[in-house]
């Protein structure tokens, strides 16, 4: 048992120095607890682990202490004491005692992970609260209560499957028609691809889709040069800067060729995209009209190359 301390706090160092007593918290908990609770644990390993979960602002209200117990399926519990010193009932006492419960949860995945272990399976805890007001409880025990009209719905979303939603397992053609919800399950998909490239002509004609269908807005623009932005930043440096040119001017709709440009140097001066500043040089003098002589001597690059780029750039 701990050492006496001054109490400053009477209620919270009363309740703790009984508690931290284990025969007592025991004794307490065995004629608490339900029989079907105390028929999964041993209460007789229950030991005491450290720390608090109740929240600052609420601790001169409030005492938790936090006991470990083995189960008696050969797994880890937890029993929780919450005790609630003030003279008035909580009405979100069902709500604040599942919030601590989680945070218990919370730190045992954490200390888990850190120590190398599996935090599954998740522990059972077993909270109970000690009210000490000066009448009888009455505030809401069922969490599910304090949500009113909508409680059936809550119970639903705790005691149902997750509402997941795994664009992996979607193909193109169920995205398509959502507009920015389809664009942006669209990028997330792509842009882990090792490389990204080939899929940078299907954005343009996906943004192409939108416009038709929508309109452009300003705000669209705005949004639609964040995913491209993106997926820019997506490219793998080994990225072919003539074919990147090539599906920038020939594959983005001409809203979006400025932006793509933009980008691509960006990501070359960063070194992101390798050997695309000749290539940037070469849509430069095009567009200021320069022969091809010129634009040959200038950049190094062929003929060949540089008539598909004219051809682009007037396409």
């Amino acid at each position: 048992m701990p050492e006496t301390q001054v109490p400053h706090r009477p209620h919270d160092e009363f309740v703790k120095h009984m508690m931290f007593d284990v025969p007592v918290a025991r004794d307490f908990f065995e004629n608490n607890f339900l029989k079907e609770m105390l028929s999964q644990m041993h209460v007789n390993t229950m030991t005491l682990t450290s720390g608090t979960f109740v929240d600052s602002e609420l601790n001169m209200r409030h005492t938790d202490i936090l006991y470990k117990v083995a189960l008696k399926n050969g797994d880890e519990g937890y029993i929780y004491l919450l005790v609630e010193h003030q003279s008035s009932t909580d009405p979100v006492m069902a709500f604040r005692t599942i919030n601590y419960v989680m945070r218990i949860l919370d730190r045992h995945v954490k200390d888990s992970i850190n120590a190398g272990k599996n935090p599954l399976p998740l522990p059972y805890i077993f909270p109970i609260v000690y009210y000490n007001g000066e009448k009888a409880y009455k505030g809401e025990r069922y969490l599910f209560n304090l949500f009113g009209e909508y409680q059936e719905h809550v119970q639903q979303i705790f005691n149902g499957p997750l509402n997941l939603v795994d664009i992996s397992l979607e193909a193109n053609q169920d995205i398509r028609g959502q507009k920015w919800a389809s664009l942006l399950s669209w990028c997330m998909r792509h842009s882990m691809q090792r490389e990204f490239l080939p899929y940078l002509a299907d954005f343009g004609q996906f943004v192409k889709d939108v416009l038709l269908a929508y309109g452009w807005s300003d705000a669209d623009r705005d949004r639609i040069k964040v995913m491209l932005n993106y997926i820019m930043r997506s490219l793998s440096t080994s990225t072919d800067s003539e074919v990147l040119i090539e599906v920038m001017l020939n594959k983005l709709p001409p809203e979006l060729e400025d932006t793509a440009m933009t980008l691509a140097e960006q990501l070359f001066q960063k070194g992101e995209i390798k050997g695309i500043s000749e290539t940037l040089k070469a849509v430069t003098l095009i567009n200021e009209g320069a022969d091809i002589q010129t634009i040959m001597d200038e950049t190094g690059l062929s003929l060949d190359m540089i008539e598909t780029l004219r051809k682009e750039i007037v396409h």
